[in-house]
């Protein structure tokens, strides 16, 4: 790292390590650790059960403080004993309450749609990554944004298409932060299970909360738990699919659409910002009339009586998926950090 490297504080309420890390943990690691040749970049975090005080990987530090409660304590100190050119922000409020009268010029990074809060501000400077972000912001106010492109290329070069199943078969990647997707999931299954008696579900992943007792008994044998697998098995199943259940309404990145679409499966996706996005608002894979199990099951059924369409959205999303290569990241949001940087030494 160069000794000249500029200081970046990221303050979020978990990291690549948490237990409960998502794919923008994985993103933003990935982002940092690619400039972490001209920033020095470190991250502070409450501290969680298993994880280092004190970690560096790939050239980006790791500092776990405290618990949510006494976390503000332990940022303050940091900013107290320690140069920052810039702060940056991930779903962390009341931090951003703390700092309201730090001089250290701050930016919050939104990967997912902020809900309103009494130290929100539309004056308050803000990266987006998704079109419909972007749109939804501006409509309630907010004159800072900046928006990034969406691609940097994490997703495995792997393209296969492998042969679909010979029944109905829909998959569900867990998210065990996120309990009420599995039961949404599960909700529209019986709903298609009661007009399609062959479909079957698969479920990838760690799920420590099951709803197996709002599935009727009969259907359980239509439903297999697959656990954590190996990327390339992962892979395998998804392709075999039918098509891949996302009914999230806070992870509105959506690469596991892109993943499933490179192998051949389109996405059935509620229509929240960015999601929208992964699917072109449906024209590139299943977007729900309504972010109910309902829609989602309307939206399975579709998959299934409607080969044509599914067929023409298996061939859309592929090739929309393999756009995000061409998105270079990095390069901008390298150029974004300079800019912002550059802005606040003239102030």
């Amino acid at each position: 790292m160069s000794r000249m490297s500029v200081p970046l504080l990221f303050l979020t309420p978990s990291d690549i390590r948490h237990p409960d890390a998502d794919f923008s943990d994985f993103l933003l690691h990935e982002l940092f650790k690619r400039v972490a040749d001209e920033f020095s970049v470190t991250c502070l975090t409450p501290a969680f059960f298993g994880g280092r005080d004190v970690e560096s990987l790939d050239g980006v530090t790791y500092i776990r403080r405290g618990t949510p409660l006494t976390f503000a304590f332990h940022v303050l100190q940091y900013l107290r004993h320690r140069p920052v050119s810039l702060i940056l922000l991930k779903d962390v409020s009341f931090i951003e309450l703390v700092l309201k009268r730090h001089f250290v010029p701050r930016v919050r990074i939104l990967l997912t749609m902020p809900k309103p809060y009494f130290s929100w501000s539309p004056s308050d400077p803000c990266v987006v990554f998704h079109p419909s972000f972007l749109t939804a912001l501006t409509s309630q106010g907010h004159n800072r944004l900046t928006r990034l492109p969406e691609g940097l290329d994490l997703l495995s070069p792997d393209s296969t298409w492998h042969e679909k199943e010979g029944r109905p078969t829909f998959v569900y990647v867990s998210r065990p932060s996120q309990p009420e997707e599995l039961f949404d999931v599960c909700q529209a299954f019986i709903a298609c299970k009661q007009e399609f008696q062959d479909v079957q579900l698969w479920i990838i992943g760690t799920c420590p909360t099951r709803f197996d007792t709002s599935v009727p008994e009969e259907m359980h044998s239509s439903i297999q738990y697959l656990g954590e697998l190996e990327p390339a098995t992962r892979r395998l199943h998804i392709s075999r699919a039918t098509a891949l259940l996302v009914p999230s309404h806070q992870d509105n990145w959506g690469m596991a659409v892109y993943e499933a679409a490179r192998v051949g499966t389109p996405a059935i996706v509620y229509d929240v910002p960015g999601l929208c996005d992964t699917v072109q608002y449906g024209m590139t894979g299943y977007l729900t009339k309504i972010n109910h199990s309902g829609g989602l099951a309307t939206e399975m059924r579709s998959c299934i009586v409607d080969d044509t369409t599914y067929q023409m959205l298996r061939y859309a999303a592929h090739q929309f998926a393999t756009t995000k290569q061409l998105h270079d990241l990095e390069p901008a949001f390298r150029e974004w950090l300079r800019i912002n940087i550059r802005s606040s030494t003239v102030e």
